[in-house]
């Protein structure tokens, strides 16, 4: 997967439940790269990805890694993005106290599932119009929620982007359309 790649659907323009399906489970970082590369030349700020296991910059605590993508892009204090997260904490109705504590940690302490809650915590304040989801990842989301209440109380509040693309290695579910990445042509 050497060659600039997009798809052949704009789903930056065109909202939609978008489905890539890909031949190994190893091309997915290689199509995150491309996409994230792409959507930065065209609107930085515009995509938030939610990997299976999310990366997180391991010398920042957890809240820097979900504020500092936000703070980046938008052009306001870090005290701003501070309170738009204690916003959508306190509209989730959550132990806001429990979560700040699991923010405050750096990522190795930190449990698979906490991971994935502070990767959608950072899609929902990046506030992306586009998230690009790893089948796993939501496949964890839809079996989690019944056995952790913060991710149920998360599920609820956070309302999912105009666009979505799941990248899978299986086929897509009839709700979804169907993309396919084409090689970019340099000119």
């Amino acid at each position: 997967m050497s060659e600039p790649l997009i798809l052949d659907v704009d789903i930056f323009t065109l909202p939609g439940r978008y489905w890539l399906t890909i031949a190994e489970k190893e091309d997915v970082a290689a199509v995150v790269d491309q996409l994230a590369l792409f959507s930065n030349l065209i609107a930085p700020g515009s995509l938030a990805i939610l990997e299976a296991r999310p990366v997180l910059l391991s010398n920042l605590r957890a809240w820097e890694n979900l504020i500092l993508p936000r703070w980046y892009h938008h052009a306001e204090s870090l005290s701003a993005h501070d309170a738009l997260l204690r916003s959508i904490l306190q509209q989730a109705e959550v132990d806001e106290e429990k979560v700040i504590a699991m923010l405050s940690c750096l990522p190795g302490h930190l449990d698979i599932g906490q991971r994935r809650v502070v990767a959608l915590l950072r899609a929902a304040m990046q506030q992306a119009p586009v998230w690009v989801v790893e089948e796993e990842w939501l496949d964890w989301w839809e079996d989690a929620r019944g056995r952790n209440p913060l991710l149920n109380k998360l599920h609820e509040c956070i309302a999912p982007p105009p666009s979505l693309l799941l990248i899978s290695l299986s086929a897509a579910p009839a709700d979804y359309q169907v993309v396919q990445l084409v090689e970019t042509v340099d000119e």
